[in-house]
């Protein structure tokens, strides 16, 4: 996995199991190659598939996972995206988006990120959620997006791998 944030190793290990996948995980912090705060699905995506692809070589695993959450701000949306990658495939899952709170959308572009922001209006207890779960009321955590992401890749990318071996 291209990441050692808790949050998405822990999302990852979720979408694993739920798949019945006992596989071993290993986590490197492999750079995404966009801003911190990735501020369009197109940038989020490709913050995922270089997270992928940088963990499965650096790792020389079969296989490469990334995780990046984001803004599309031209929709105003939060997104996860996640990436499965082998030397062959690439597959793209993505989470549930939620609209972003007016005014956010601004304070974004002037180069603030989802978590400054959310501390500063509900507090740092708050940022522990995530936007995702503020702005949700805790109906949809980040952890909890970004598995259903995991989820959603990984189920791609098997399916994808069936496909390529003739299988139905």
């Amino acid at each position: 996995m291209g990441s050692s944030n808790a949050v998405k190793v822990l999302a990852l290990r979720w979408a694993l199991e739920r798949l019945g996948l006992d596989v071993e995980l290993q986590t490197a912090a492999a750079a995404s190659g966009v801003a911190e705060q990735p501020l369009s699905e197109k940038e989020t995506i490709a913050g995922a598939v270089a997270r992928a692809q940088r963990a499965r070589l650096e790792s020389g695993a079969a296989l490469g996972v990334g995780i990046e959450g984001g803004v599309d701000l031209k929709g105003g949306w939060i997104v996860n995206v996640a990436a499965v990658s082998d030397e062959q495939t690439l597959a793209l899952g993505r989470s549930p988006a939620v609209r972003l709170p007016p005014g956010w959308i601004a304070a974004l572009q002037a180069g603030e990120t989802l978590g400054e922001l959310v501390e500063a209006r509900y507090g740092p207890e708050a940022r522990r959620l995530g936007a995702m779960g503020v702005l949700t009321g805790g109906a949809l955590s980040r952890q909890e997006a970004s598995a259903q992401a995991a989820l959603a890749a990984l189920g791609r990318y098997f399916f994808l791998l069936a496909q390529r071996r003739g299988e139905p």
